[in-house]
């Protein structure tokens, strides 16, 4: 069960996309489209296993500086162009959820959800995150690292801005 604590030690950022809620949304709903943008900028992405509905799982690998490092989704609710809500991990090349490859107690789990919103051809993609099943410890380290995760998100978001522009050129 998830507790107050954590949902006051959320991420939310908004973006905005000159391309339809559809183009957005289907980047995410396809292995071929979410391995050309997803992931920190520089960094390669393979997608290991890709079942992109409620109760279905994403695998991915990426690869940046001779580090590789894998991750998870766990897809909870997908309502075509206007929700995705999934559970993001790091996770070992089988799939399993593992500790952050990083040296500090972070969450084994982050919520995320993901609406759109387009008004005359512009998308507002919002993305809202907070740790679930989390220590005090690990939603404190998730609170601490928020602008960080801010940047992060910021450089894969114009990773997913570039596939927009050329998707629609």
């Amino acid at each position: 069960m998830e507790q107050q604590a954590e949902e006051k030690a959320g991420l939310k950022i908004v973006r905005q996309f000159n391309a339809p809620k559809t183009l957005v949304f289907d980047a995410f709903a396809s292995p071929e489209a979410f391995g050309k943008w997803w992931g920190p900028a520089g960094s390669q992405l393979s997608v290991e296993s890709f079942d992109f509905k409620p109760g279905g799982k994403t695998h991915y690998k990426m690869e940046s500086n001779g580090h590789t490092m894998w991750g998870l989704f766990q897809y909870k609710n997908i309502l075509r162009a206007d929700l995705l809500e999934f559970i993001n991990s790091f996770a070992d090349a089988e799939g399993n959820i593992i500790t952050s490859p990083f040296p500090m107690d972070f969450p084994l789990e982050i919520s995320n959800k993901i609406t759109l919103e387009e008004s005359e051809g512009v998308t507002t993609l919002t993305i809202q995150g907070h740790p679930i099943n989390a220590t005090p410890e690990q939603i404190e380290t998730y609170k601490s690292i928020t602008n960080s995760m801010e940047q992060g998100f910021g450089g894969t978001f114009d990773q997913l801005e570039a596939y927009l522009t050329e998707q629609q050129q």
